[in-house]
């Protein structure tokens, strides 16, 4: 019974079962802020397009600053330009202190009750959670580094300014950087000034597919489920350029191969969503949307069978370890047909740690 149940669940569901491919690198918690996520209010020459490793003050920052100096003199803002040196220098001291990955000292730049928006559209409020999203991320990404072009400072009031840059992130050595567009808020309390509230958007033209991939990484590498009668593999790898995950998959009955399969995942720039494209062996074909729900990964598919029924159903993934990922599938018809939800059943991951998505673009 077990056999033809996940036999079912691959041939029409867009390997919603014995298949995995799911939202925003996650080793991390997608619900938290990546280390390019992380906003800055540092100034960095206009010249760079990749950030330094910060621990130190560059010649080409101090340009940058004197750059917004001299524009403060010739503006409006002049009365300002106080104001404007302190903010440039926080933005300095911003930048030795994500080179440093002192997350606690990151965090001190922003207010207490803080707000970020990052390109995505995900909040983030206060110092505290910030702080936390730091930890995490400089532990994972050891070689993380930012740099940032300030374009813009206008003073609202002594009190309160706007800034508008670049920020670029790379989050390991010698792999891809990062770059998006921001808008920081700075408020001064009791004599300092902090950062009040930061929104990111993506850079004009940029492509996004594979950074919004890397949510996916964690199912990289081969996997298999097997019982005494039946065993589900799979191989997922990312395609040439990083924008693709494609998955391989066959399925084994009683020693005899039953089906196998292809899948390949995608950013749909459109719907703003991660799509999955399966067709199976017998000639049935698929259409999936990812979403996420807290821990778990969401797949719902429509498509047809190889005898031309319609079919639809949801699978859903939910990562348990480096090694080990737990699916089901529910909410399944055929023709209009409700079918049973199945049992949850568990991959596990063989063979040697797989590629991530900033390995593969490198290449």
């Amino acid at each position: 019974m077990r056999a033809l149940i996940c036999l079912f669940g691959i041939g029409f569901v867009a390997a919603a079962i014995c298949s995995s491919t799911a939202d925003e690198k996650v080793k991390k918690d997608p619900s938290k802020p990546s280390a390019k996520a992380v906003p800055a209010n540092a100034p960095k020459s206009a010249e760079a397009n990749k950030p330094t490793n910060g621990k130190e003050t560059t010649e080409s920052d101090e340009k940058s600053a004197a750059r917004q100096r001299a524009a403060s003199d010739e503006g409006p803002d002049n009365k300002y330009a106080a104001e404007e040196e302190a903010i440039l220098k926080t933005g300095i001291s911003f930048i030795k202190a994500y080179a440093e990955h002192d997350a606690k000292a990151v965090a001190a730049h922003f207010a207490p009750d803080a707000e970020f928006v990052d390109e995505e559209g995900r909040v983030y409020r206060g110092r505290a959670e910030i702080e936390e999203t730091l930890e995490k991320d400089f532990k994972e990404h050891p070689q993380a580094c930012i740099a940032l072009d300030v374009e813009t400072l206008r003073f609202l009031s002594p009190v309160l300014a706007i800034e508008d840059g670049t920020s670029t992130c790379a989050y390991d050595e010698g792999k891809a950087s990062h770059g998006t567009r921001y808008t920081a808020i700075h408020m001064k309390s009791d004599g300092q000034w902090l950062v009040a509230s930061v929104r990111e958007r993506g850079l004009h033209g940029q492509r996004l597919h594979s950074t919004h991939l890397r949510q996916l990484d964690w199912l990289v590498g081969n996997w298999i489920d097997e019982d005494d009668d039946s065993i589900v593999r799979f191989n997922c790898q990312l395609s040439e350029g990083g924008n693709y995950l494609i998955r391989e998959f066959d399925i084994a009955v009683a020693g005899q191969k039953m089906m196998s399969g292809s899948q390949r995942t995608g950013w749909d720039p459109i719907s703003g969503k991660l799509r999955a494209w399966t067709f199976d062996s017998h000639g049935g074909h698929f259409d999936g949307t990812w979403h996420r729900d807290g821990q778990k990964w969401v797949l719902t598919s429509m498509g047809v069978t190889a005898d031309g029924e319609s079919a639809a159903g949801t699978a859903i993934f939910t990562p348990v370890d480096d090694n080990t990922i737990k699916w089901q599938a529910v909410d399944r018809e055929i023709d209009g047909i409700r079918i049973e939800d199945s049992e949850e059943f568990t991959l596990v991951r063989t063979g040697p740690q797989p590629e991530t998505s900033d390995e593969k673009q490198t290449r």
